[in-house]
């Protein structure tokens, strides 16, 4: 099974160029994967709320832009939740991603739900998504005057999407599928000549845990995404320390090496406070080199299977 696994993913990689991805990219979604897939929902021992901010390319000023135009950033919001027996994850993600002359805002609630299977589980996602794109033709700069595109101000259309995923996972491995964009929203902005389509986007994530001591573990990673016609990955490793002290480092193919930091804090490792730094290795003359990343989690209270019962033989 592993073999064909190997096999289909290495066609994959040796029969598609890369372009880029119309997703937004997030380096710290080893801390927050229900982003790649709503299924990965289930892995989550606790509930928590998730803020991540990313400013991509620090710095960078775009040439082809009419009016000033900071660097591209992206912000998240996620709330992760789960009933009494952990059997059923919901949630959402908010997403605002800011590109100069297009900003797009989705709004992804989910649900997910696990099966345990022997000593491992399996999970099944979806995720309705709202999406809402605006683009600032204004900010354009267009050679020639008449060009039809050329038609000033700012357009916003907004259209439903559909998100699934599927998780297999224990204390050792963790293998999942997912797909994006299964409605394959269009975007005009009001022109009919001009077409912004959402492809179908598939992604398959895995890690395996290895313990180096009892203090000591570290996890890869394989984050794998393509439309079937263009494709990136990201091989990655965390170590964790005492459960407190995470450091990681990832490659992301034909783009930039990640570096990551992060720290647990207050009782029972409630909050986690966590940085990325990108450099960017490849095509650096189109972009500045560096990317900001910060990631916050915190962990909210968890419903309890059953009311504890009060006795008097517990008092003295």
């Amino acid at each position: 099974m592993r073999k064909y696994i190997f096999l289909f993913f290495s066609l994959l990689i040796f029969n598609y160029s890369l372009i880029a991805q119309q997703d937004p990219y997030f380096s710290t979604y080893l801390v927050n994967p229900s982003i790649i897939n709503s299924s990965l929902s289930s892995t989550y021992d606790n509930n928590n709320v998730v803020l991540v901010y990313r400013n991509q390319w620090a710095n960078y000023s775009p040439t082809n832009l009419s009016l000033s135009s900071e660097s591209p950033s992206t912000g998240i919001l996620s709330l992760n939740l789960k009933n009494r027996d952990k059997s059923v994850s919901f949630g959402m993600n908010i997403i605002t991603d800011n590109l100069g002359p297009k900003e797009v805002f989705n709004l992804s609630p989910y649900l997910s739900i696990a099966k345990k299977i022997n000593e491992s589980y399996l999970s099944l996602g979806v995720s309705p998504s709202f999406k809402s794109t605006t683009l600032n033709f204004s900010s354009l700069i267009f050679v020639n005057p008449s060009d039809p595109f050329n038609v000033g101000g700012r357009e916003t259309q907004s259209k439903p999407d559909l998100g699934v995923g599927i998780s297999y996972y224990n204390d050792k491995i963790l293998l999942s599928l997912s797909a994006k964009n299964l409605a394959q929203p269009s975007f005009n902005f009001g022109v009919s000549d001009l077409q912004n389509t959402d492809n179908v986007n598939f992604s398959f994530f895995g890690k395996y845990l290895i313990e180096i001591d009892r203090d000591l573990n570290v996890e890869p990673y394989l984050l794998f995404r393509s439309d079937l016609k263009s494709f990136t990955f990201d091989l990655s490793a965390l170590a964790t320390y005492k459960e407190n002290m995470s450091i990681g480092a990832s490659y992301r193919y034909d783009e930039a090496i990640v570096g990551f930091l992060g720290y647990h804090f207050l009782k029972k490792n409630k909050l986690f406070i966590g940085y990325a730094f990108d450099y960017v290795v490849h095509n650096v003359n189109a972009k500045a080199p560096i990317s900001h990343e910060l990631i916050v989690k915190y962990d909210l209270p968890t419903p309890q299977l059953k009311k504890p019962i009060r006795t008097p033989r517990f008092f003295y």
